[in-house]
C-alpha cells in the first residue's frame, strides 16, 4: 500500500476522523530532457547568489524577506509549531449542493481514507451521499491555510483543494455577446441535445501522445518526420456549420423538437 501523502483529521461537530490522505493523479506523458545541440545533457543546479557555488538540498532553509536583502529564516520545527491542533485538523464549516462551486474553483485531488475510526468515517459519507451535499471546510496543509471540498463517493471520500477567490483571474476582455438568430439558437439546441451522454472516462485517450510516441519511435529508426495532414472542409458559415454537425448526429436526433 503507497505511503499516505499526510495525515489528518476531519471535524464536523464534535464529531472527529483520523483520515490519511493519498494522491490520487499521476502524472502522465512523454517528458523531455534538456540537452545541448551536440546531445549532452543539461542540468539545473541551485547556487549560491554571492559565490555562484552549488548548494546541496539538505543545506537549504526557507527565509522570508522582511526587507530589501533581509531575511529571516523559519525551520520546519519552528513552522510545525505555530500549528494548533485544529489548524492541522479539516473542519467541515458547512455542507452544499456541488453545483454551487464553479469548476475553476477545483485545485488538486486527493483520496482520503479512514485511519482508525471507520464507523464515523462511513457515516459522515453516507450522511452527505443521502443528503446529495459535499462538506465544505479548512486545513492547513504544509505550509498555508487551505480551502477544500469532501466529496463522497461509492467507495469513499474525495478530499478537493479549493482555490480562494482572490486567486481566481477575470477575463482581460469582456465577450461581446453576438447576435443570434433563432433558427440559429434552435439549431445549437438540437446540437447540443444529440450530444449529450454520460461521461465515460473509460473511452478517453492521449492521442496526441500516441502520435508523439510514433513519431519518436521514427525518429529512432531514422525516419523523417512529416507534417501530419490537416482535416479538410473547415466551416466558416454557422448555419452551414450547425446543418453538417446536425447531420452527423442524425440517428441519436429521435424525439427532439
Amino acid at each position: 500500500m503507497p505511503a499516505a501523502a499526510r495525515k489528518a483529521a476531519i471535524s464536523f461537530g464534535m464529531v472527529h476522523i483520523p483520515v490519511s490522505l493519498y494522491t490520487a493523479v499521476q502524472e502522465k506523458g512523454v517528458g523531455f530532457n534538456q540537452l545541448t545541440r551536440d546531445g549532452v545533457r543539461v542540468r539545473q543546479k541551485k547556487v549560491r547568489e554571492d559565490t555562484g557555488a552549488e548548494v546541496q538540498a539538505d543545506q537549504i532553509v526557507k527565509g522570508y524577506e522582511y526587507a530589501k536583502g533581509q531575511y529571516v529564516i523559519l525551520t520546519d520545527d519552528e513552522l510545525e509549531r505555530i500549528k494548533t491542533e485544529r489548524d492541522r485538523t479539516i473542519r467541515i464549516l458547512h455542507f452544499a449542493p456541488p453545483e454551487s462551486i464553479p469548476s475553476v474553483y477545483f485545485d488538486k485531488s486527493y483520496l482520503c481514507a479512514p485511519d482508525g475510526s471507520d464507523k464515523a468515517y462511513e457515516l459522515l459519507r453516507r450522511s452527505m451521499l443521502d443528503e446529495g451535499v459535499i462538506g465544505i471546510g479548512q486545513c492547513v496543509l504544509w505550509s498555508k491555510q487551505t480551502m477544500l471540498a469532501l466529496i463522497p463517493e461509492p467507495e469513499g471520500i474525495r478530499m478537493q483543494t479549493l482555490f480562494y477567490r482572490d486567486q481566481i483571474k477575470r477575463l482581460p476582455v469582456q465577450p461581446r455577446q453576438g447576435e443570434v438568430s433563432d433558427a440559429e439558437m434552435r439549431m445549437g439546441r438540437m446540437l447540443v441535445h444529440a450530444m449529450i451522454q454520460p461521461y465515460a472516462s473509460e473511452k478517453y485517450r492521449d492521442e496526441y501522445e500516441e502520435k508523439l510516441v510514433s513519431a519518436i519511435q521514427r525518429k529512432i529508426e531514422g525516419q523523417e518526420i512529416i507534417a501530419a495532414a490537416e482535416p479538410q472542409g473547415n466551416v466558416i458559415n454557422l448555419m452551414e456549420a450547425l446543418e453538417r454537425s446536425l447531420a452527423q448526429q442524425q440517428p441519436q436526433l429521435a424525439g427532439v423538437h
